[in-house]
């Protein structure tokens, strides 16, 4: 029974983080509070970010999974102070364990993935569906993990000729079992630290390029992920922006707060 832990623990940040599990469903869902430096137009921003994800196996070594986000966000600027709350685009995807290598006390994944960002935002959306691709490569030594994965969107063109950048999202974790020392067993702690990447090309209006938007951030976000029994799973993470060269006048993004819980059935 204790190894059913293993594949419980992942990224936090990372999309890959949504999709490593040893159950028939997943539910995960987390709370991430972004705060950022104010823009050199004087606006201060604090976003607050709340999906929902549903992993479930329907075959074999195939994985789906369905991303709906809830955004808030506060803008303190010339105009005043002002909130917005609404859906966000959702996600769909499938991923196959094209690699799947069991070895005592690890295991070694490489798995491709396929999916859309789905019209669903309101506010917080261009009405666009767009084609995702990527790959998630997963090793697991215990008491060590090394998980890294790539995802491409390529933005297609949505409501009023809006079309946002492409988006490279990549990152690389490190995950360590810090307790029990002994072995594998539950209640368990595992210490996470991720480096997190996004690089986003300009959004284009009517074919011309928007100069205050795009660029690219990096994060660097330690966390841990406490397992109090073999279907649930508590976590939390501070991505510090470490890298955050974007273009023209936006905000830069500094200290953000990850507090979430995962359910397996």
């Amino acid at each position: 029974m204790a190894a059913l832990a293993w594949p419980a623990a992942a990224q936090i940040v990372a999309p890959g983080g949504r999709t490593l599990f040893n159950r028939t469903v997943m539910l995960r869902t987390f709370v991430r509070l972004d705060t950022f430096a104010p823009a050199a137009s004087g606006e201060r921003v604090q976003r607050m970010t709340w999906p929902m994800a549903v992993v479930w196996s329907p075959y074999r070594h195939w994985h789906l999974t369905f991303v709906a986000p809830i955004v808030s966000v506060e803008r303190d600027g010339l105009q005043g102070e002002t909130r917005t709350t609404g859906s966000a685009d959702g996600f769909v995807f499938a991923r196959h364990d094209l690699l799947r290598r069991n070895v005592p006390r690890g295991f070694t994944r490489l798995s491709p993935l396929f999916g859309l960002k789905l019209p669903t935002g309101g506010a917080f959306g261009n009405h666009s569906t767009d084609p995702i691709a990527g790959i998630v490569f997963s090793r697991v030594r215990d008491p060590h993990w090394l998980v890294a994965d790539a995802q491409f969107t390529y933005a297609r063109a949505g409501e009023g000729d809006l079309r946002f950048g492409h988006e490279w999202l990549y990152d690389v974790a490190y995950v360590y079992r810090t307790l029990p020392r002994d072995g594998l067993g539950v209640p368990a702690l595992y210490t996470v630290l991720e480096l997190n990447g996004r690089r986003e090309g300009r959004s284009r209006v009517d074919g011309v390029a928007q100069p205050d938007s795009g660029g690219h951030l990096v994060y660097l976000s330690p966390g841990i992920e406490y397992i109090p029994g073999n279907r649930l799973v508590l976590e939390f993470s501070v991505p510090v922006a470490v890298v955050r060269e974007l273009n023209g006048d936006q905000t830069r993004p500094r200290v953000s707060l990850i507090a979430g819980v995962r359910w397996l059935f």
